[in-house]
């Protein structure tokens, strides 16, 4: 067969692999995805092995801090070792959005989230929420007596019975963001002015905010819904109630925060990191990723963790009229306004 002959037939078979190798799944052909995550690994782990399991594709995971890994990923910037990053709010993410260093991806599964809760550039995705709630001792304080707002804790009736976490925690910072973006810096600033002022009492964290409750040493804590559950866990039978403040008709409503998901620019397995995202936004991968971390999911027909027990899913309670891009953009302000007046 002359050349000239063999030719078009050489075309052909390089075209039929083509349409082969297009049909088959990209991710098929990833081996690894590397995960820099702030979230504790015992929390994501079940859904992350599910992933593995299913897909094949290794997954390497790297935790530390939200602020510390965005650095990290800033650094790396021209040469990036992870390829998604998953945050404890929308903050970081929003931030490392802006920068530049977040790969735009629009899952079909996001679509069934919010768009509140979605960067418009498809930057980054939330995966789930937390919100932020009181909790109390039953035995320090009756139901009847309970406050119904974060603004009545400022009361003489409270004073010395308030525990928050500092603004190491991310979600403290965000609370106050939201504080700020429905009420203004000037009244944010005369509240937690207040609060100081009637004892709040600042620790390390929200873990230590739950126990501290738990053991009676205050009667109210500012934290996250999860904590409550968590302290369920360890004592089923233990003295912690859970409240939703700001549900009356001039309420503010109870914040919402996100657990995003973002895949960083420049990704060495781009194919593996999206079928990460595809997996913790579908059936299987949020019910684990929702039941592991307590968090109520953002997609219709997942079970809310703790509805026997109080905890209400999105749509249950008044929630804040505001985005996580908003709390985003105040949260820099937050923490230069209030760092040095939250500290344990």
């Amino acid at each position: 067969m002359s050349r000239r002959a063999t030719l078009p037939l050489a075309i052909g078979l390089l075209a039929l692999a083509g349409g082969l190798a297009a049909a088959t799944p990209p991710a098929a052909h990833a081996s690894e995805v590397v995960i820099y995550s702030a979230r504790k690994e015992e929390l994501i782990r079940p859904a992350l092995d599910a992933f593995q399991k299913d897909t094949g594709i290794k997954v390497t995971l790297l935790s530390g801090k939200a602020g510390d890994l965005g650095r990290r990923i800033e650094v790396e910037r021209s040469d990036p070792k992870g390829d998604v990053f998953l945050g404890t709010t929308a903050g970081i993410a929003e931030l490392l959005r802006r920068k530049g260093l977040l790969a735009p991806y629009f899952s079909a599964a996001a679509q069934e989230v919010p768009e509140e809760f979605r960067a418009p550039d498809g930057g980054w995705v939330a995966l789930t929420g937390r919100v932020r709630v009181l909790i109390y001792n039953r035995t320090l304080a009756a139901e009847r007596d309970l406050p119904r707002s974060y603004f009545d804790l400022t009361d003489p009736k409270w004073k010395g019975k308030v525990a928050v976490a500092s603004m190491g925690e991310r979600t403290t910072v965000s609370w106050l963001a939201a504080l700020m973006a429905l009420r203004g810096e000037e009244a944010t600033r005369r509240y937690v002015k207040g609060l100081r002022d009637n004892g709040l009492k600042v620790l390390n964290n929200n873990t230590e905010v739950r126990k501290a409750v738990t053991r009676g040493e205050y009667a109210i804590g500012i934290t996250n819904h999860y904590y409550y559950l968590l302290q369920l866990q360890e004592d089923p039978h233990g003295p912690v109630g859970i409240l939703y403040p700001d549900q009356g008709p001039d309420g503010i409503g109870t914040p919402v925060f996100s657990i995003t998901a973002g895949i960083i620019k420049g990704a060495k397995r781009p194919y593996a990191a999206r079928a990460l995202v595809d997996f913790l936004l579908g059936a299987q991968g949020n019910r684990l990723l929702v039941q592991g971390e307590f968090e109520i999911p953002l997609i219709a027909g997942i079970p809310v963790p703790g509805e026997d027990k109080g905890v209400k899913g999105l749509g249950q309670f008044k929630k804040a009229r505001v985005t996580q891009v908003q709390l985003a953009d105040l949260e820099p302000r937050v923490e230069k306004l209030f760092g040095p007046a939250l500290i344990p």
